[in-house]
């Protein structure tokens, strides 16, 4: 072999020896990264006892082959325990763990769930203090983080609640008596309910947390002879919001009312109003009646009291009252309650069924209400006339008919004063009104509107649908949703790949809006299709997503009466977008192949026997 021949051997080497300690520092780069650090960024409790910790992970120098691979939670140990427990390397000191595979960035967000830490006893409400480690891959550990926040409180006991009146079962009560219960949690509270009889009667949210003691005056003449059961539920604000229940009953004892006759909600301003009425006492038949009154106020002013008549005479006529107002001034409103205690000083406040102060009005001597029928059509169709009616029966004649209504729910009622016209009958027995709303208004307006007539004899009538109000809607003329035919759509998607969709859509109005909605691992995007022709639509797109990542695509139309309409969705899982090995550095092999087959060939060449 020549030195010309030898001095090629020697280049040709050193050209095969290069790329390889290339690659060999390129690797030794690619691997080349600190420890991860941590910030833990929130600390919560939840409903079930745990502790939810959300931190924030970033590893300087992150690349394909090394990662974070585990994040450790530890409650309640010291550092120097951490420390030995990291230093064996079988990690079982931790309180829980959550493994990561390869990431696709350097710094993500993540969270981890301690353990349940109540043991059922519901006495084992601690305050944990809160540390986290990471360790990469390659066994790389990041510093111990401690949660800033300090300790937090799990709370894992139920509110004790204890009565203090009443103090014992079955005691006896009358009148207004006064419920008080002593609450207490290491929480504090966030709901205290009283309940009678199952039925919610009051409650207090979120009292001050200093309070401890807790009253209720209940109104008892509501359960008369009965034996009703008092129950107090406490609710605490901790995340798992415990609870407690307290009952107890009680006996409900003192006189009981009874109405001979119905007193009028409407009287005849030329008449009495006289109150007949039955006292009686069944729990204590033993104790006279000791006093039977009747408080009253008119027109809302000073509450009047005045003694009823006792007629008892005999056994026949035990227990029976009455008292009788005189004549009131036309328009004249009387409030009244009756009030009874017998010889034991055990009394009662009797009202209305709604447990409100019984009300009457003192009117014309043609107390009756008209009577009122509405008519309307609750859907009327765009740039249609909406119209209302009336029919109202009446024994006088109807003074005023008017009709109140809105177009808006955010406007004042505007109000329009009636003509009736037809008469019926000559004796004016019914009266017929009608009204036509000519506006054109925009579609899903919807119009509010009510009654109010009055007659002759100063008796009204409002027709207001129980308080709801009457409601008419415009609707469109168009109610069919668009329908979508999807025509083009991909089969698979790989990273950073440009979608085309397109559809073709059948709509007899115009469209206002076609748009591709697509979500990447939950996060919606939306892009605006373009007008092709017919009725055709396409768009194209980049999905700006990595590979495994979870895609889903649809089109969304609406019409101009807002008709919607969705496609099918379509679901993807993105697919990596490397033509060769999954590594970040494929490159290099395919260089390295290159730099050696090359310099073997002209080695090969040079070193063959020459002729």
């Amino acid at each position: 072999m020549n030195i010309r021949s030898k001095k090629l051997m020697t280049y040709a080497l050193l050209v095969l020896v290069i790329p390889f300690v290339s690659l060999l520092t390129l690797k030794q780069h690619d691997v080349a990264a600190e420890s991860p650090t941590i910030s833990i960024t929130d600390v919560t409790s939840t409903h079930t006892y745990r502790i939810d910790v959300t931190v924030e992970i970033t590893l300087s120098g992150y690349n394909w082959d090394l990662y974070t691979k585990t994040l450790y939670l530890y409650l309640n140990q010291s550092e120097a325990n951490i420390l030995i427990d990291l230093a064996d390397d079988e990690y079982n000191g931790y309180n829980s763990s959550k493994i990561f595979g390869r990431q696709d960035e350097a710094t993500f967000d993540t969270s981890i769930l301690s353990p349940t830490l109540a043991d059922g006893s519901g006495e084992d409400s601690a305050s944990y203090n809160v540390t986290v480690v990471a360790l990469t891959n390659e066994g790389d550990q990041s510093a111990i983080v401690v949660w800033s926040g300090g300790f937090i409180f799990i709370d894992t006991e139920p509110p004790k609640v204890t009565f203090d009146t009443p103090s014992v079962g079955y005691e006896e009560v009358w009148g207004i008596f006064q419920i008080k219960v002593n609450i207490t949690d290491k929480s504090n509270l966030s709901l205290v309910q009283f309940f009678v009889n199952g039925e919610e009667r009051h409650r207090i949210e979120n009292p001050n947390p200093s309070q401890t003691m807790f009253t209720w005056d209940y109104e008892s003449y509501r359960e008369v002879a009965e034996e009703p059961l008092i129950k107090v539920t406490a609710h605490d604000n901790s995340s798992a919001l415990n609870f407690e229940d307290n009952t107890t009953a009680v006996k409900v004892v003192g006189p009981s009312l009874y109405l001979v006759e119905s007193v009028p909600k409407i009287i005849d301003s030329n008449e009495t109003l006289t109150f007949n009425i039955t006292i009686t006492d069944t729990n204590n038949p033993e104790l006279d009646l000791d006093y039977v009154g009747l408080l009253y106020s008119i027109d809302e002013g000073a509450w009047v009291e005045a003694a009823f008549n006792n007629l008892t005479v005999d056994e026949e006529t035990q227990g029976k009252f009455n008292y009788t107002l005189n004549p009131l001034p036309v328009g004249t409103m009387i409030e009244w309650k009756i009030f009874a205690n017998n010889t034991d000083g055990q009394y009662h406040e009797f009202k209305n069924e709604t447990y409100q102060p019984f009300v009457a009005k003192s009117v014309f001597p043609d107390h009756i209400l008209p009577k009122g029928e509405v008519e309307y059509e609750p859907i009327v169709t765009y740039a249609l006339n909406a119209t209302v009616k009336l029919n109202v029966t009446e024994h006088s004649v109807v003074n005023f008919c008017n009709l109140n209504y809105r177009i808006d729910i955010e406007d004042e009622f505007e109000e329009l004063v009636l003509t009736n016209t037809t008469t019926g009958a000559e004796n004016n027995t019914w009266f017929y009104f009608e009204y036509n709303f000519t506006e054109t208004y925009d579609v899903f307006t919807i119009i509010d509107f009510y009654f109010w007539v009055n007659d002759s004899g100063g008796n009204e009538l409002t027709l207001d649908n129980s308080g709801k109000y009457y409601h008419i809607k415009v609707m469109p003329v168009d109610m069919i949703a668009p329908v979508i035919n999807v025509t083009l759509v991909p089969e698979i998607i790989v990273s950073g790949q440009n979608v085309t969709v397109t559809v073709t859509i059948e709509e007899s109005s115009i469209l206002l809006s076609v748009q591709v909605f697509y979500y990447i691992n939950g996060e919606q995007h939306v892009v605006d299709m373009n007008y092709v022709s017919g009725t055709t639509y396409s768009v194209s797109f980049t999905i700006e997503a990595s590979t495994g990542d979870k895609v889903e695509i649809f089109v969304r139309a609406y019409d101009e009466y807002y008709n919607t309409a969705d496609s099918e969705v379509y679901k993807f899982e993105i697919e990596s977008a490397k033509s060769f090995g999954s590594h970040s550095n494929a490159w290099l092999w395919l260089l390295l192949i290159a730099l050696i087959i090359i310099p073997l060939a002209i080695t090969f060449v040079l070193l063959k026997p020459q002729k």
